[in-house]
């Protein structure tokens, strides 16, 4: 075991200035209350508590993400965010459980970017049809020592200075000691062979990463380093505790002094019960599993590596209902477009990862692949490829948890079609946009018939489709307008001069 420091006085000024930064701490972050033992689970690879949200004015029950590397304080949906209120002179949003409460200022709330919404449609079921509206990340939980024991399926917050580092030492097979925080993250001591070096440390996503250049100079470009260790010197092997997956990582911080070697994700903390402090600077560690090495994962991690289509494809037929097929179908896909692979090669990747895809979820699952590829500089070029794409996603619209993605993709398809020159298909596909669509993009629909009716040679049917874009009060983008204004001039020649619509056009001018 690795001891803290048992020398009294070095204890009383450990203890005195873990008070002074807890409450410099929590005055930064604006997180209060008293923490406390709440219920907490794992799903689709993050951990969650269910809370209710409540200031004077506002109620809400509803699942929290704990987000320990998150620098967000407290994200919230864009949903309840609009709907949050606060009474006269009231400052914090209280986070509340049995026997759980934090205080979380008003002026640390801020707007998550839309992946809650998502993840609730995904885990409706299991959610108990009880969504998740927040991410609570590292500048709430910095004043507390957080502890995760995933086999009784509890969370705990207490505030630092108040943590009793004996009991720790004794409750905890291993403490790590030097755990500390650097840019808002939390690193913790590891070491490979002699080599110190740094873990940053996560409780959102599955896989913990290696960083990769590291591995090729170690000669172990699959991320099989068989002496990684928690601690420096070591304390706790950690190398065989789960496969690790070698991925280059940003800059490191300017203030980490070691290499920077891994950041963790819930694969490895699963196999333990842990309190962390980085106020006192220590990791209690109890290992439960022997072990979570997976040769699945091992197999996906050194194929996604190597960026190897072959051996990704031998991952998905050896493990066929894997956790990390649909990933691996993402990442075959990628690296697939930066080499040119035909449309069917392509294909058969999304097929790959519709294989292991509840039905209600095909259609967003296909549409993350066409929406990012249809706005990137390759859109002519595989032109081809986004329209099979929207074919495919639209084979399960009638099915899909998101109806709403019916008319975007069509938008696309359209487009693409007449980028193809087959204009009757556009129409159609256009046509059928504009009875299941969003009025929001009533003039983005108006605009793509006009296009589509002018180049059927129907300048009239066209006309008028891009004088209702341009319209004042129709909600169309400016540069659509614009380009509808455009086609306006360059069509009214084509038009009979007693047209109606031109001599609409005349008396209102």
């Amino acid at each position: 075991m690795v001891r803290l420091p048992t020398n009294r006085k070095v204890a009383q000024v450990v203890c005195l200035m873990s008070a002074v930064l807890t409450l410099l701490w929590a005055a930064v972050a604006g997180a209060q209350g008293s923490g406390g033992r709440i219920e907490a689970k794992l799903l689709g690879d993050r951990v969650l508590i269910r809370v209710l949200l409540q200031t004077e004015a506002f109620e809400k029950e509803t699942h929290v993400i704990v987000d320990y590397a998150a620098t967000e304080a407290f994200a919230m949906n864009e949903n309840v965010l609009g709907s949050l209120a606060f009474g006269d002179n009231e400052q914090t949003l209280k986070i509340l459980g049995d026997g759980f409460r934090l205080e979380v200022h008003r002026d640390q709330l801020s707007l998550e970017p839309g992946f809650l919404f998502d993840y609730t449609a995904r885990y409706s079921n299991e959610l108990e049809n009880v969504d998740v509206s927040a991410v609570m990340g590292f500048p709430v939980m910095q004043a507390f020592a957080l502890g995760l024991d995933f086999e009784a399926e509890e969370l705990s917050l207490k505030p630092a200075a108040e943590a009793d580092v004996q009991q720790v030492e004794q409750d905890a097979a291993v403490v790590i000691q030097g755990v500390r925080v650097i840019d808002n993250q939390v690193h913790v001591p590891v070491s490979y062979g002699a080599t110190r070096a740094s873990m940053t440390f996560g409780t959102a996503g599955y896989h913990t990463y290696l960083n990769q250049p590291i591995a090729e100079r170690l000669g172990k470009p699959a991320g099989d380093v068989d002496d990684i260790a928690f601690g420096a010197p070591p304390a706790l092997g950690l190398s065989g505790m789960v496969a690790l997956f070698p991925q280059p990582f940003d800059d490191p911080p300017e203030n980490l002094d070691v290499e920077w070697l891994l950041r963790s994700g819930l694969g490895l903390w699963s196999g333990y019960r842990l309190e962390i402090n980085p106020n006192a600077g220590y990791l209690a560690l109890t290992p439960q599993k022997d072990s979570n090495y997976s040769e699945a994962d091992a197999a996906f991690y050194a194929a996604a590596a190597a960026e190897d289509i072959p051996a990704l494809k031998a991952y998905t037929e050896t493990w066929p209902e894997d956790r990390n097929v649909e990933e691996a179908a993402g990442r075959w896909f990628d690296v697939g477009l930066r080499s040119s692979l035909p449309d069917d090669a392509q294909m058969e990747a999304v097929a790959t990862g519709l294989s292991v895809t509840p039905e209600r979820r095909k259609t967003h699952y296909v549409s993350g692949f066409v929406f990012p590829l249809f706005n990137s500089e390759s859109k002519d070029e595989r032109s081809s490829l986004v329209i099979a794409l929207c074919e495919e996603a639209l084979e399960y619209i009638g099915r899909s948890d998101r109806p709403s993605l019916r008319q975007n993709i069509q938008l696309m398809l359209g487009d693409r079609y007449l980028h193809a020159g087959n204009a009757h298909d556009a129409w159609k596909t256009f046509l059928s946009a504009a009875f299941y669509g969003d009025p929001r993009l009533d003039g983005v629909v108006r605009h793509e018939l006009g296009r589509a009716y002018e180049a059927l040679g129907r300048h009239r049917r066209a006309y008028s489709s891009y004088k209702r874009a341009a319209a004042d009060l129709t909600p169309t983008p400016p540069p659509m307008k614009e380009s509808a204004r455009e086609a306006l001039a360059r069509l009214r020649p084509l038009l009979d001069p007693d047209d109606k619509l031109l001599k609409e056009e005349s008396s209102n001018g």
